[in-house]
Order: C-alpha cells, then sequence, then structure tokens
C-alpha cells in the first residue's frame, strides 16, 4: 500500500468514526468557539448567506448540476458526465437517508446566534452534500483531469466556493462547522471513488 493510500484510508477512517459520533453528540469541541467566530465575522445582515443557501435548493441545485454536467463533458467527455450525475444523485440520496438515522439536533439559540428555526437535522448537511457533489467533484475532476493553470486555479475557484457556502450555513445557525467540514469530507470521497472510472 502506499502512502497516498494510506492516507486516503486513515482520511475514510476519520471520517466514518466522526459520522459515528455524530449520532452521539450535539456537536464537537471546538464547533461553539468556531461557529461564534465565523458569526461575528460575517456580514451583520443575513441576507448574503440566505442568497448562497438558496443556490442548493430546488431549483438552482440543477443549475448547479447543469455547470458541473457541462464542464465534465468538456474536460472528460460522457464517463465525466455518468459520474457527475452519480455524484449528485448518490449525495442526495446519502443526505436524505443519513440524516434521520443519525438524527443530529441543528445548533442551539442558547449557544449560537440562530436568526431563524429550521426544522429538519444538522447533520449531514444537505446544502454541503449538493456543494460537494457539484462544485467538490468539479475541484477534484479538475484536478485530476485538466493540465496548465487550469489544474491550480479551477480547484482553487472551487474550494473559495465551498468555504463560502460553508461560511453561509454556519452564520445562519444552520449547522456546526463539524457538520459541514463532515459533508464535504463524505462528497470528496464519493467524487474520488466516482472519478476511478473516467
Amino acid at each position: 500500500m502506499t502512502g497516498k493510500q494510506k492516507m486516503w484510508m486513515l482520511l475514510f477512517g476519520i471520517t466514518v468514526f466522526l459520522t459515528v459520533a455524530a449520532r452521539y453528540a450535539a456537536y464537537f469541541p471546538g464547533d461553539v468557539t468556531t461557529a461564534r467566530f465565523i458569526q461575528g465575522v460575517a456580514p451583520a445582515s443575513y441576507g448574503w448567506a440566505k442568497l448562497v443557501t438558496a443556490t442548493a435548493k430546488f431549483p438552482w441545485s440543477l443549475a448547479l448540476l447543469a455547470i458541473t454536467v457541462a464542464f465534465s463533458w468538456r474536460i472528460a467527455g460522457w464517463r465525466a458526465v455518468a459520474a457527475a450525475l452519480f455524484s449528485f444523485v448518490g449525495m442526495w440520496i446519502m443526505g436524505k437517508w443519513l440524516g434521520p438515522l443519525l438524527a443530529r439536533p441543528r445548533p442551539s439559540a442558547e449557544l449560537v446566534s440562530v436568526p431563524e428555526q429550521l426544522s429538519g437535522y444538522s447533520f449531514p448537511s444537505i446544502f454541503a452534500l449538493t456543494y460537494a457533489s457539484t462544485i467538490g467533484f468539479l475541484a477534484a475532476l479538475f484536478a485530476k483531469k485538466s493540465a496548465g493553470i487550469w489544474r491550480v486555479a479551477a480547484p482553487a475557484l472551487c474550494c473559495l466556493l465551498l468555504l463560502a457556502g460553508g461560511a453561509a450555513r454556519i452564520a445562519l445557525g444552520a449547522h456546526w462547522p463539524s457538520d459541514v467540514m463532515l459533508s464535504y469530507l463524505i462528497g470528496l470521497f464519493w467524487a474520488a471513488f466516482l472519478l476511478r472510472f473516467v
């Protein structure tokens, strides 16, 4: 087993462990402090966060998928398109199945700012899974299949979008930082698995 494979196995093991732990812990150490910091430096108005959040909801999530499919076709053809579709559908199913199974509660208004009460569960973040299955998938695809400036610039831009999306959900008090990070990790592993067939 190579060093790279060992690193992936270690990350996968940590992700599985933390996913199971999320069933028993309402939040992880550092979540409250990090969430308060992000909420403290974020703009006071929540308009930007609501706008970013809307991009992962229907029908705008289909626009994200269409952009992902278009770039996938351009970079690596029909196999990449099939992988992009599996990425999106797989993470949607994962979120719908895993949320009720783990039943992790949303952040408490006693600990962080929660401008509006939301239904559903905190982990996994459907928003983060949607972003991971589209923007995160593109980042991995560009890093693996493109060349030149695109191999660095495109994944960097995708990472900035992922950070902005996660910050928006944390600023709204919809998720803990660990919810977003773990959801992104799950999406990354799924994308890496699918890209093996491209």
